[in-house]
């Protein structure tokens, strides 16, 4: 019992309870004594462990009989630093569960293809490459969830292509699609054209498109006033090779004082106006 209650955070159901040799008479005496902690029908804390974001996760599922996923799993794979206030889970709709109490839950009624679950840590949850496409779709800073996946190795543009054919029609992954649709038609150029819609939506004028510096070219440029923009793309298409380019560029433009705003994907997918905002600031400074 000691074994089981450390292995799986302090939590406990009553079918693992009988399978460990307790009667019914004994786990009733144990919630009624306050060793264990009821957290819903069946699901039980015990009282010499704490409340932990993943005895929350596992109480969670078990509760609902379900699949951790969304972002519940992708703090379950170590993707994300915290668990969410309300858990994500999905349950077939063949089952009813009730948490109570600190189990804030958002339960989905689905199933999932059996290669997109798995059991980690004694707990069933979405692989991974599912994990961060439903995930990126909770997320304000989805893109930026994929990218670091990428680019850390924990999935593959591949794999995100397989999970998204397995689960067509399944809901919450519209925004993945469309980040993996960019993935494969190429990010930059698909940033590049939605910066333009930015400069044309706000009226910027003056700048120039591909503008040659040294043996270099500037994906956007204000060449009176010295602004320089940067669009970077996706994280992980950057490499050591790219990585040096884009380090000597920066060091030529400074030293030819020049002002350059590097903006990622994620910028202005995530937070558009943001960049719009700096990129007036920078241009209204050289102005004055």
């Amino acid at each position: 019992m000691e074994a089981h209650l450390a292995d799986h955070d302090g939590i406990i159901t009553t079918e693992q309870a009988y399978a460990l040799g307790l009667s019914e008479r004994q786990v009733r005496r144990l919630a009624a004594t306050g060793c264990w902690q009821r957290l819903a029908r069946g699901v039980y804390l015990s009282a010499q462990h704490h409340f932990t974001d993943r005895a929350r996760l596992r109480a969670a599922v078990a509760a609902h009989h379900g699949v951790a996923d969304r972002t519940a799993a992708a703090f379950w794979h170590g993707l994300l630093d915290d668990l969410p206030p309300r858990i994500t889970l999905s349950a077939p709709r063949s089952t009813r569960g009730s948490a109570q109490g600190p189990l804030a839950v958002s339960v989905r009624r689905r199933t999932f293809p059996d290669e997109d679950v798995e059991m980690l840590g004694g707990l069933a949850v979405t692989r991974r490459p599912l994990t961060v496409l439903a995930a990126a779709g909770e997320l304000d800073d989805g893109a930026a969830l994929v990218d670091r996946s990428l680019q850390t190795g924990a999935v593959s543009v591949e794999a995100l292509c397989r999970s998204l054919d397995r689960n067509t029609g399944k809901h919450g992954l519209a925004v993945a699609r469309e980040l993996v649709r960019v993935l494969t038609v190429g990010s930059q150029s698909e940033a590049e054209r939605r910066w333009v819609d930015l400069l044309t939506l706000h009226r910027i004028d003056g700048w120039v498109q591909q503008y040659p510096f040294g043996h270099w070219t500037l994906d956007f440029a204000w060449p009176a006033l010295k602004v320089a923009v940067e669009i970077q793309g996706w994280a992980y298409h950057r490499d050591a090779r790219r990585f040096q380019a884009d380090t000597a560029k920066a060091a030529a433009l400074a030293a030819a004082g020049w002002l350059e705003l590097p903006f990622a994907w994620h910028h202005l997918t995530g937070d558009p106006e943001r960049c719009v905002a700096q990129l007036c600031s920078a241009l209204n400074q050289r102005i004055a």
